[in-house]
């Protein structure tokens, strides 16, 4: 399992998420690593109640460097969000579990085919399935919870207290892409 931040980014008049585009840089943290990636993922085709989308991803070294590059070319972040993920494989199939600050979700992601012997497998065929993303969840949840719309969705200081001492991260400075250098 590790902690997962994420900045997701758009142009000023907001034409990437207008697009059905996403540009994201999401921090990865476990006990002594840090991994740092850059995704587009672009429109969502729908495809017998499956969502489809084609991701672009790219592992960087500097997750702090990379978002200044990105805000000096004009994007700025639209949105954040983070989560606990404990990643795991069945046949073909990843299989997600994710801790949000407003839910528990298990995301499967691969081939149609083997997704649906993966949900049979796994008991998951009563489950409320959704190929909605988090962000369309996170607003039905605000709704039916009679909050505030908000595209952010964060852990509150305890709860990302807990999970990070739970996770054994110590550092929260050193390997999040939000925080600056000074020269």
């Amino acid at each position: 399992a590790h902690f997962e931040s994420n900045w997701v980014f758009d142009s000023a008049p907001g034409g990437l998420v207008a697009g059905g585009k996403l540009l994201r840089l999401r921090s990865q943290e476990w006990q002594g690593k840090t991994c740092h990636l850059l995704t587009l993922k672009l429109p969502v085709s729908e495809s017998s109640g499956f969502k489809v989308r084609e991701e672009r991803e790219t592992e960087v070294a500097d997750g702090a460097e990379l978002r200044s590059i990105l805000e000096g070319l004009g994007y700025r972040v639209a949105a954040r969000y983070e989560k606990i993920r404990e990643p795991w494989h069945m046949d073909t199939v990843e299989v997600e579990l994710d801790i949000l600050p407003f839910a528990e979700v298990v995301e499967l992601e691969g081939r149609a085919q083997d997704i649906e012997s993966v949900e049979r497998r796994l008991n998951l065929d009563n489950a409320e399935i959704s190929t909605k993303s988090y962000h369309e969840l996170h607003q039905e949840w605000l709704r039916q919870n009679h909050k505030p719309a908000q595209l952010s969705f964060v852990f509150d200081e305890a709860q990302s207290e807990y999970w990070r001492t739970k996770l054994g991260l110590t550092d929260k400075a050193a390997t999040n892409p939000a925080s600056t250098r000074q020269s």
